[in-house]
C-alpha cells in the first residue's frame, strides 16, 4: 500500500510539472502551419524512436515505454530473472524553425521549448506478462501570429494580423498482455483542448478615422480516443558466444497500431466587432457587430495507422547489440471535419527507416555502454496550405546514456535518451517552406517494486 501511494504522489507531481511546462511554452511558439486542422500534429513516438527516424511499430525497448504501439507492453521482460521494472519516462523538446517566403522574399526564425510526454509503466502480473501504462502528452499545438500589409489603390494601406493559440492534449491508460511470442495492447483515454483564432484588420494612415475590425472564433473540444496495437517477437536463430558465454539471438519484430476515427464534442463562440487599442495596448471593443456563443457541433479526426518491423541481434537476453527497422504511417486527413467543414488538408504518409548500435552494452564507461541511433524519414505532410502539397523529410540521430547500470543490489536504472532531428517541410513548388532543427531528451527511471522481502 505504501508503494502504491508513493507511485501516485510521484506521478501526480510529474503531471503537474508537465502541465506547467505546457502553460509557459505556449507563448513561445509561432508556427503559421498550426493554423490548419486542429493544429500542428505532435509526434507520439518516444525519444528513443525519434532518434531512429520515428520507427516504433516493432520496438520493444527494455528501459523506456513505447506508447506509440501499445502492443509492445507485453514484452517488458523480467530483468535478470526478477520482476519487471516500474518505469518513469518524461521527455521535453526544443525546436528551432526558419520560415522562408519566396513572394515576398522574407525569413522568420523562432525557437520553441515544448513538453513531449510523461509516462509511467507498471507490471500487473509477471507470470501472465501483463502491464499497465499511464500517460499525459500534447497531441497538437496551435500558436501563430502573422502580419500582412496590403496596399489598396487610391484608398490606404491596411494591416492584417492573424493570430491563434490552443491545441489538443491527451491523458490515457494503456493495457498490454503477451501470449507466447505475440502481444496485444490498447491505449484508451480522454482528450481535450481549444482553438482560438482571430483576424484583425486596420488602416495604416487613417487609423484615427476608422476603427479596426476583429473576427474571432473560439472553440473548445473534448472526447475519447482508442489506440490498439499488436507486436510479434519471432526468434530467427540463437547461438552461444564462445568468449562471453552469452546466448546471442536474432529476432524479427513485426508490429502495427492505429488510432480509430474520433468524433470530438465541440462548443464554439463567434464574435465580429470593431475595436481600438487602449493606453496599455489592450483591445477595447467599440461595437459588437455579431456575436453568437454556445454553438455546438463535432470535430472529426481521421483514422491513422502504422505498420513496421525491426530486426534485432541480442547481446544477451533482452539486451540488444544492434537493431534495424522501418515503419510506414498514413492518415486520411481529407476526412477531417470542423462543424461539418473541411480544411486545407491532404491524406498524409510517412516512411521511416532507422536503427541502433550498442558497442558494449555491459561496458564500464559511459560512452562504451551507450547506445547510438540514427534514422531518416520522408513523406507527404497533412497540410495543403497553397494547394501544391508539402513534402516533409528529415535526418535523425541520438544516443542513450546509461548513467546507472542495473544491478541486483539496488535494482535501479537511470537512462538519458537524446534525439536530434534536421528536416524540411515544403519544396520549390511552395511559396512558404520551413526548415527545422529539434533536440529532444528524456529521462527514464526504472526500479523494481513489489518484491517480497526475504530479510527484514
Amino acid at each position: 500500500m505504501r508503494s502504491m501511494k508513493l507511485i501516485a504522489k510521484r506521478f501526480l507531481l510529474l503531471n503537474t510539472v508537465l502541465l506547467f511546462i505546457c502553460s509557459i511554452s505556449k507563448a513561445q511558439e509561432n508556427s503559421p502551419f498550426s493554423r490548419y486542422g486542429i493544429g500542428d500534429v505532435y509526434p507520439v513516438q518516444s525519444i528513443v524512436s525519434r532518434a531512429m527516424g520515428g520507427i516504433a511499430a516493432g520496438l520493444t525497448d527494455v528501459q523506456s515505454i513505447n506508447t506509440a504501439n501499445p502492443g509492445s507492453y507485453g514484452f517488458w521482460p523480467s530483468f535478470y530473472g526478477i520482476r519487471k521494472p516500474v518505469t518513469y519516462d518524461i521527455g521535453i523538446s526544443i525546436d528551432s524553425r526558419t520560415l522562408h517566403s519566396a513572394t515576398p522574399v522574407s525569413k522568420y526564425n523562432s525557437t520553441n521549448f515544448l513538453p513531449s510526454y510523461i509516462q509511467l509503466g507498471l507490471p500487473l502480473n509477471t507470470k501472465r506478462n501483463e502491464a499497465i501504462v499511464f500517460g499525459l502528452r500534447p497531441a497538437t499545438r496551435i500558436n501563430y501570429s502573422v502580419q500582412q500589409g496590403v496596399k489598396l489603390p487610391g484608398i490606404d494601406s491596411i494591416q492584417d494580423l492573424y493570430e491563434g493559440d490552443g491545441g489538443l492534449n491527451q491523458v490515457f491508460m494503456g493495457l498490454g498482455k503477451r501470449w507466447g511470442s505475440v502481444s496485444i495492447g490498447v491505449n484508451a483515454g480522454y482528450e481535450f483542448g481549444q482553438k482560438n483564432i482571430s483576424s484583425k484588420v486596420g488602416f495604416v494612415s487613417d487609423s484615427l478615422l476608422y476603427y479596426r475590425s476583429n473576427s474571432t472564433d473560439s472553440t473548445t473540444f473534448w472526447g475519447f480516443f482508442i489506440n490498439p496495437g499488436i507486436t510479434a517477437h519471432i526468434k530467427l536463430s540463437e547461438k552461444t558466444n564462445s568468449l562471453t558465454k552469452n546466448k546471442e539471438a536474432y529476432y524479427l519484430n513485426i508490429g502495427a497500431s492505429g488510432t480509430l476515427q474520433q468524433h470530438l464534442n465541440a462548443d464554439k463562440s463567434v464574435t465580429r466587432q470593431t475595436f481600438y487599442y487602449g493606453t496599455s495596448g489592450e483591445l477595447v471593443q467599440q461595437d459588437s457587430v455579431y456575436k453568437v456563443p454556445g454553438i455546438t457541433g463535432k470535430i472529426e479526426l481521421p483514422l491513422n495507422y502504422t505498420a513496421g518491423f525491426m530486426l534485432i541481434k541480442e547481446y544477451a537476453p533482452y539486451i540488444p547489440k544492434w537493431a534495424f527497422g522501418a515503419d510506414y504511417t498514413a492518415a486520411r486527413w481529407t476526412d477531417y471535419r470542423n462543424f461539418g467543414l473541411a480544411d486545407q488538408l491532404n491524406d498524409s504518409w510517412k516512411l521511416s527507416i532507422g536503427g541502433e548500435f550498442a558497442p558494449n552494452p555491459t561496458g564500464k564507461t559511459l560512452l562504451k555502454r551507450a547506445t547510438y541511433r540514427a534514422g531518416f524519414y520522408t513523406g507527404k505532410d497533412y497540410i495543403n496550405a497553397d494547394g501544391n502539397g508539402y513534402k516533409i523529410q528529415a535526418f535523425t540521430m541520438g544516443a542513450a546514456f546509461n548513467l546507472r547500470k542495473f544491478n541486483n543490489y539496488d535494482k535501479q536504472n537511470t537512462l538519458i535518451n537524446t534525439a536530434l532531428e534536421f528536416g524540411k517541410r515544403g519544396s520549390s513548388v511552395n511559396n512558404v517552406t520551413e526548415n527545422f532543427f529539434k533536440f529532444s531528451v528524456s529521462l527514464s527511471l526504472s526500479d523494481i517494486w513489489f518484491n517480497k522481502r526475504k530479510y527484514d
